[in-house]
């Protein structure tokens, strides 16, 4: 046998080595953060159902009110590595500064097998000028560092500015011919 025929039976028998070797190992999940949002959304008030609270509505604006609720952020998250997960959500205004933190009291998370599923719900007080506001997810792992899940916004209004239609918009049929 030459020394190219030798290399190329080296060569196949590694691949094939490694091949069998990575089929049989089982085969764990890696995924870039420890949780993951699944939906996040706005609501002006909150039921009950049973024994839980659960939005009564979906909105795309809050009013702007001078004391008191002006309405909730909800959060359905991913907890997908075990352990103790602390989630916080820094509320910044229009400039970027930082106004105020909702800050979620520690789960432990014990299982990755099925991937749980927690909600966490925000009461949004306080005066809020009108305009863009931003809501920055973190969370934190094991009390190390604090990773960001991402960033929603909501439109603040004067108490009459939503319930304007839009003259431009013709909702459920499309734009208007």
């Amino acid at each position: 046998m030459n020394r190219g025929t030798i290399l190329w039976i080296l060569f196949i028998f590694f691949m094939t080595s490694s091949f069998a070797e990575s089929a049989t190992k089982p085969r764990t999940r890696s995924y870039r953060q420890p949780a993951y949002i699944a939906n996040g959304y706005f609501s002006d008030k909150m039921v009950q159902k049973g024994e839980a609270m659960q939005p009564a509505s979906v909105v795309k604006a809050l009013r702007s009110g001078s004391q008191g609720v002006s309405g909730f952020f909800v959060l359905d998250l991913v907890l997908v590595v075990g352990g103790e997960h602390h989630f916080k959500v820094d509320i910044l205004d229009q400039e970027g500064n930082l106004t105020t933190r909702l800050d979620y009291p520690p789960i432990q998370v014990t299982r990755d097998e099925p991937l749980p599923m927690y909600a966490a719900v925000g009461t949004i007080s306080g005066k809020m000028a009108p305009g863009l506001w931003f809501f920055k997810v973190y969370d934190q792992l094991d009390r190390k560092v604090w990773k960001p899940l991402g960033t929603h916004a909501i439109l603040v209004v004067t108490p009459g500015e939503q319930s304007r239609p839009d003259p431009d918009r013709n909702p459920g049929n499309g734009p208007k011919d």
